[in-house]
């Protein structure tokens, strides 16, 4: 009678001749310290871990791999959302890797300062047209962000910080 093999038993036969390369290796490794160190991000930032509980982790891993500063550094700069707040990211870049956050704050503080004037020349704007059609008042509020044009000046200074922010990286 023939024998019942589970899946992996017939698995483990198929591929019992199978061997990775050093190359392929590496990549694996990489592939490997690149995802933990997004998840231990990912973590860190909803919570999970502590600021204290990453860096020893870095430590461990720049032990074995001094490029893990880069990644980490990496993960944290595509975090970065110049609308929101920021504390927790720049913590990490300070406290882990001892970086220098200035730049990165004046970069943010300029696109926030660019979106303001955005927001105020849409509301003039605004105010000027709801006054051409009879609309006027102290009570009057006009709403820039349904305005075309400030959509196309917001989407402008996002894209300039995205792409002075890949110039930081």
């Amino acid at each position: 009678m023939a024998e019942i093999r589970s899946t992996l038993d017939l698995i483990m036969e198929r591929t019992k001749n199978f061997t990775l390369t050093d190359e392929e290796k590496r990549a694996l490794d990489a592939k490997e310290r690149k995802d933990r160190i997004r998840g231990w991000c990912r973590r860190y930032l909803d919570g999970a871990l502590t600021i204290a509980e990453l860096k020893e982790n870095m430590d461990r891993e720049r032990a074995s791999a001094p490029e893990a500063s880069s990644l980490l550094r990496e993960e944290c700069l595509s975090h970065i959302n110049p609308e929101q707040d920021n504390g927790k990211i720049f913590l990490v870049l300070e406290e882990v890797l001892g970086a220098n956050n200035t730049g990165l704050a004046e970069l943010i503080g300029d696109y926030q300062e660019e979106l303001r004037r955005c927001r105020s020349t849409a509301g003039k704007e605004a105010l000027e047209m709801l006054a051409a059609r009879g609309i006027r008042g102290s009570a009057v509020l006009p709403n820039p962000q349904q305005s075309p044009s400030w959509q196309a000046r917001a989407a402008a200074a996002r894209q300039k910080f995205q792409e002075q922010l890949y110039r930081v990286r």
